[in-house]
């Protein structure tokens, strides 16, 4: 398909963009042509590649064996997505299919995003959201990342189809529910606390939202004492201990990206009916709270996104011309830019699969049965990949985990390092930049192997205790 596809498909979104007076079907095609592309872009991303993903289909494995979540498996997160991952493992597929969740949750994000706008204004202005969300950048890298936030997400948004329809009472028990695979979700709660208060829906908003969370509180109350410890005391201190992320390192690439769709956001908020109003103001109230974040991630500017495209969609006509030309050819150069980039971000994809396997036959080969242990972006990838187990059950090795003081890395490395695993390190990042844990294995390590992965940007040594 490649770059001919890209231009194609900015082709068919700039039709769709002037043509205001199209027949009401060819909305729902042309939706489903940028949707069935968008999947085309994410399919090489749903092999097990490096990154948080594997340890979640790690633990959904583990917990088919018998194993016991936030007490034989560290879990920093509600369950909801280990027991997603494990409900389409237990059927028999492939690893890699436990990841499905996530592009289905974003495609259906992209279709309550239609369907609001279908209603509520007309099905080219519902087309438009949909163009503008799925071609967004932040989307098309990070829509299909089986992290959590995708599915809170789509779950936030149905709260949100529900609320613009007053039944305040769903949409609370809606979003809270969205706490299940991501709990910072609970930015997009503010925004839309003002609606129900401005709309006298406040008292059933809230009445939902107690509603929802009352699996959370029943999940604590199962899992006990090590739930709260993972679930909250450890992002805790991981704010605590450790350094915030630098926003600005995070915000740059974001706004970059997105400027025109911000700048058409604007557009609609300021000049759009009164619902363009409230979606827009309430799509830059969370992305600002979203800035406050202490860890940010690119992941989670996910969440004002469906807003905010939604708040563009509307500016799409605003109705001095030359600011809406401007506007569109922006957006249209950027979201061409963008398929383009996706396009080489599948061709790296594509190439780190064949790195993987490769990394994957050489550490089961020089581990000989043997546990491994080490960097967390490739550990649980690889122990998916080769079968053999991780040293002191470790499906989670973030360094954060040895920065924030939650466990403490001397004496765990000491227990690990008796177990003589093969240990995977990358220089400088990860449990190497855990510096008592870069000096003891220095100290009680040697090389018996280098690897290198262009593609998925990964390079680094192989590692046995003497």
């Amino acid at each position: 398909m490649g770059l001919g596809a890209a231009a194609a498909l900015a082709r068919v979104a700039g039709r769709a963009a002037v043509t205001t007076t199209s027949p009401r079907w060819l909305s729902g095609v042309l939706v489903g042509i940028v949707a069935l592309v968008w999947l085309w872009l994410q399919a090489p991303h749903m092999a097990l590649l490096p990154g948080d993903e594997p340890l979640y289909l790690l633990d959904a494995q583990r917990l088919l064996h018998g194993d016991r979540l936030y007490r034989d498996i560290f879990l920093a997160h509600p369950p909801a997505r280990v027991w997603q991952a494990a409900a389409v493992l237990a059927l028999g597929a492939p690893l890699a299919w436990a990841k499905i969740w996530a592009p289905l949750a974003t495609l259906t994000t992209a279709t309550v995003l239609f369907q609001v706008l279908r209603r509520r204004a007309s099905p080219i202005d519902g087309s438009h959201a949909v163009f503008l969300f799925l071609l967004a950048n932040v989307v098309l890298l990070n829509g299909a990342l089986f992290v959590g936030v995708e599915q809170a997400l789509c779950v936030a948004m149905l709260a949100s189809a529900l609320a613009l329809s007053s039944r305040w009472l769903l949409a609370g028990v809606c979003l809270a529910l969205a706490t299940q695979w991501a709990l910072h979700v609970g930015i997009l709660a503010l925004p839309m606390l003002v609606w129900a208060h401005r709309d006298g829906g406040l008292r059933r908003f809230v009445s939902g939202l107690a509603l929802g969370l009352l699996p959370l509180v029943a999940e604590l109350l199962w899992f006990g004492q090590p739930m709260v410890d993972q679930v909250f005391g450890y992002h805790l201190r991981k704010v605590t201990h450790m350094a915030a992320q630098k926003v600005p390192d995070r915000l740059w690439p974001f706004v970059s990206w997105q400027a025109p769709l911000l700048f058409l956001a604007a557009l609609g908020t300021w000049r759009g009916p009164s619902t363009a109003r409230r979606l827009g103001l309430s799509g830059f109230a969370a992305l600002g709270v979203l800035l406050l974040w202490p860890r940010l991630q690119p992941y989670y500017f996910l969440l004002p996104m469906p807003w905010l495209a939604m708040a563009a969609a509307y500016g799409w006509n605003e109705p001095v011309r030359p600011i809406r030309w401007i506007a569109r050819a922006a957006w249209l150069v950027v979201a061409l830019s963008a398929v383009q980039h996706a396009v080489a971000s599948r061709e790296e994809a594509q190439m780190a699969q064949a790195e993987m396997t490769q990394l994957a036959a050489q550490v089961h080969t020089l581990a000989a049965g043997r546990p491994i242990w080490g960097d967390g972006a490739l550990v649980p990838l690889l122990s998916l990949r080769t079968g053999l187990p991780v040293a002191m059950d470790d499906t989670d090795l973030n360094a954060q985990r040895f920065l924030s003081g939650m466990t403490p890395p001397v004496s765990h490395l000491t227990r690990v390092l008796a177990q003589k695993p093969l240990i995977v390190v990358v220089p400088h990042h990860g449990i190497d930049a855990v510096p008592e844990l870069h000096e003891a294995l220095l100290r009680d390590c040697d090389i018996v192997g280098h690897f290198a992965a262009p593609a998925a940007n990964f390079a680094g040594v192989l590692l046995r205790p003497r």
